[in-house]
């Protein structure tokens, strides 16, 4: 909670999910709120599917400042608003959403989060090739950046692989870089990987400590970081197994870090107290 007591001047924001007990971005956000003094609140709401509609126009007759967006709803929910920021409408998901005086805005801060993690690590896609393993709405974001940043190469791979296939005709013409669709199970393949600078999991497997898929993970230059866009106290298997075969790793916290900021200045427009933002998420993941 920030430090002001509630009351009729307390603005609220929240994230949409289902499920939603696991997330950590409320106590980030509002440890941003009371680092900057702002009269803000960050709360969980837990919306069911069915409920996607209402839980929308609720933004509106509860005059929310915002909210976030996570599974299952990033790429329904566009339907639903009255705005996309040209990321948002690009990748197809919303994880943000800004109330204007009533129009609702949509953007998707997860591609400049993912990049902006990247840059940490002294990484940089441009020209590189990137295997991508899931076709959903945190693929799509990652995709749309990735093209952006000039990607040489790009290669999907899902367990439905006609969804893959959908995503890569939609963005080939996006950009120069080669998009490519495969079956789930190539990832045992090591000419998939022989070239790859990055791989990173766009999938919920591993979240509750299930094994990842058989993966090459020996075939990749040495210098090929395993990228998890999970966060949880302990490796999931993916980066377990990338470890072992003494490869860098890299989990989903600093993507939800920068994520997280960029959608704090979109909602009070001032700038994200980043420290504190981290310092509240390390805690908060130590204490799962």
């Amino acid at each position: 909670m920030s430090t002001h007591a509630i009351s009729g001047q307390t603005r609220v924001v929240g994230i949409f999910g289902d499920p939603i007990t696991h997330t950590r971005s409320p106590a980030m956000q509002n440890a941003a709120f009371r680092v900057r003094h702002l009269p803000y609140v960050y709360v969980p709401f837990l919306v069911r599917p069915a409920d996607l509609s209402k839980a929308v126009h609720s933004i509106r007759a509860l005059n929310l400042v915002g909210v976030n967006v996570t599974v299952p709803h990033k790429e329904r929910i566009v339907r639903y608003l009255d705005a996309l920021s040209a990321e948002a409408n690009l990748c197809g998901a919303v994880n943000t959403v800004v109330n204007c005086d009533g129009t609702l805005f949509g953007d998707n801060t997860d591609g400049r989060g993912f990049l902006l993690s990247l840059q940490e690590r002294c990484l940089s896609p441009r020209r590189r090739e990137v295997v991508v393993i899931g076709a959903g709405g945190a693929a799509r974001a990652l995709l749309a950046s990735l093209i952006r940043a000039g990607s040489a190469r790009v290669t999907i791979l899902n367990r439905t692989q006609a969804k893959a296939q959908v995503l890569a005709r939609t963005y080939r013409s996006l950009g120069k870089t080669r998009i490519e669709a495969l079956p789930l199970d190539t990832l045992r393949d090591p000419a998939l990987l022989q070239n790859a600078a990055l791989v990173v999991n766009c999938t919920p497997v591993g979240l509750h400590g299930e094994q990842f898929l058989p993966l090459a993970y020996a075939a990749t230059p040495r210098g090929c970081l395993f990228y998890d866009l999970l966060y949880r106290p302990e490796l999931t298997s993916f980066l377990r197994h990338a470890r072992a075969a003494q490869r860098p790793i890299l989990d989903g916290r600093r993507m939800l870090l920068h994520q997280g900021a960029l959608a704090f200045s979109l909602w009070t427009r001032t700038p994200a107290p980043l420290d504190a933002m981290a310092q509240a998420l390390k805690r908060t993941l130590r204490n799962q």
